[in-house]
């Protein structure tokens, strides 16, 4: 676990990004200025530390040269506002620091710190491509061993690459994965959610301005495509793009150059593009709300991540990782999952995919008194949402006919039938309907089965 020094101006996003790194299992400490910063880092041995870059105009002296000759192998991570970012991008390819912007999205804080490893405790055996993709995508399935396989076989090319897959798949860690291995490893990792920005800044924030562009355009700004220059952009969320930034776009990607806001010439960059959607971009061409060019430079290889329903196979490899994950960052020893719970979430379809996955074992764990987590340590929504409960809660009741137990309960004609009723809901979900149809009865007479059979599903 890292000991780690947060120098950060803002104490909140600090106290915040201290709270995170604690329930994580490190041990992390705070300077909000510059005296308190080398005050710190004057009495203390860090493996990390976490740099403003509004800190170091503060110094009296070379921060970074003080740094790496007290203490060479200690990682640094510079954080910076956007406006600031491309000279922390210097700084940082410079002295092979890593970078983030503010505020500090701590999953990202994350991502880099679990990238660097064990601060300070040895030196790591460099992780093979296979192994690397092993530790982000845990499944045995076959459909996500085609996916790494995939992945590793183009994360040394310099095509461009289109990432597909319903939200919480994982579409951006497949993404930075891909960087990482690539020959592009060395320069930045640039992420941009096409949906979260509102369309009338986007084209600024994507291309940057020069001063006086527009009202409030008081200095130049370089836009996160040149910043990510040498590396690769990533495009969240690529069908929200409007038609217009979608065809200045098509322009960069095809000239290999772009022209800032209010700017009167282009200059060239060299980017990798990994573009990412949950939308069915070819229905968007048709309806003319995706340019039919733009989607064909991007997807020049497409990697499409299953969705966890459709790999149900990699649930108990996922659960078994996450019970080991947040056993080391709480400190517990829950040992596993009772065998209804365990039929819940291997049911239960993750419309969220694994990211709900990881939010409902997070869920369990602060519920749970004991150390087997059961279905009252549950997300609510999930306590009656299965057939399989119902199934499993009676697995260990054999029946009577005529007063004799039989023996063999799984033969009868009438378990059977329940049970092909069950798994005809388990596939098609609440849809009675369509329940009926593929059993080949009317809606009646499922009625009347599932009221024989005591199943009951919510309409």
């Amino acid at each position: 676990m890292a000991k780690a020094l947060i120098a950060l101006t803002d104490r909140d996003d600090a106290i915040k990004i201290n709270n995170a790194l604690e329930d994580r299992g490190d041990t992390p400490y705070i300077a909000t200025d510059s005296s308190s910063l080398l005050e710190k880092i004057g009495r203390q041995e860090f493996n990390v530390l976490i740099l403003d870059t509004d800190i170091i105009p503060e110094l009296e002296l070379n921060i970074v040269k003080f740094v790496k000759e007290r203490n060479p192998r200690l990682a640094v991570i510079l954080a910076s506002t956007k406006d600031k970012l491309d000279n922390a991008i210097l700084i940082a390819r410079k002295e092979n620091f890593n970078y983030l912007s503010k505020p500090v999205n701590i999953h990202e804080l994350e991502f880099i710190m679990d990238k660097l490893g064990a601060f300070g405790v040895k030196e790591e055996a460099a992780l093979s491509p296979h192994e690397y993709f092993t530790n982000i995508f845990i499944g045995k399935s076959e459909k996500i061993r085609k996916v790494m396989a995939l992945a590793l076989k183009v994360a040394k090319s310099d095509s461009n690459i289109m990432v597909t897959g319903e939200t919480g798949t994982g579409k951006e860690l497949i993404s930075r994965a891909i960087h990482e291995l690539s020959g592009r490893a060395s320069g930045p990792f640039i992420a941009v959610n096409c949906a979260a920005i509102p369309e009338n800044l986007l084209e600024s924030e994507l291309f940057g301005y020069r001063k006086g562009a527009f009202t409030g355009a008081v200095a130049d700004k370089k836009g996160l495509i040149e910043l990510a220059d040498t590396g690769t952009l990533f495009l969240d969320e690529i069908g929200d793009l409007s038609l217009g930034l979608q065809a200045k776009l098509l322009r960069v990607l095809e000239y290999k150059e772009l022209r800032p806001l209010g700017d009167e010439s282009s200059r060239n960059v060299n980017i990798r593009i990994i573009a990412a959607t949950n939308q069915d971009i070819k229905e968007q061409i048709k309806e003319k709300k995706f340019r039919e060019d733009l989607f064909y430079r991007l997807n020049v290889i497409n990697i499409h991540i299953p969705a966890l329903r459709e790999r149900k196979e990699d649930i108990p490899l996922l659960l078994r990782f996450y019970i080991e994950k947040y056993n080391k960052l709480n400190n517990r020893s829950i040992v596993g999952i009772d065998p209804k719970a365990k039929a819940m979430l291997v049911y239960y379809d993750y419309p969220g995919n694994v990211r709900e996955l990881d939010n409902i074992i997070q869920h369990a764990f602060a519920m749970s008194s004991t150390d087997l987590i059961s279905v009252e340590d549950m997300p609510v929504h999930m306590h009656n949402l299965t057939p399989y409960f119902q199934l499993e809660a009676h697995e260990n009741e054999k029946p009577r006919i005529r007063g004799r137990v039989v023996e063999h309960p799984e033969l009868l004609l009438s378990e059977v039938e329940k049970t092909t009723i069950l798994k005809a809901f388990a596939k098609f979900g609440k849809n009675h309907t369509k329940v009926a149809e593929v059993l080949g009865v009317s809606r009646s007479t499922l009625w009347r089965k599932m009221k024989e059979y005591k199943i009951k599903i919510d309409v």
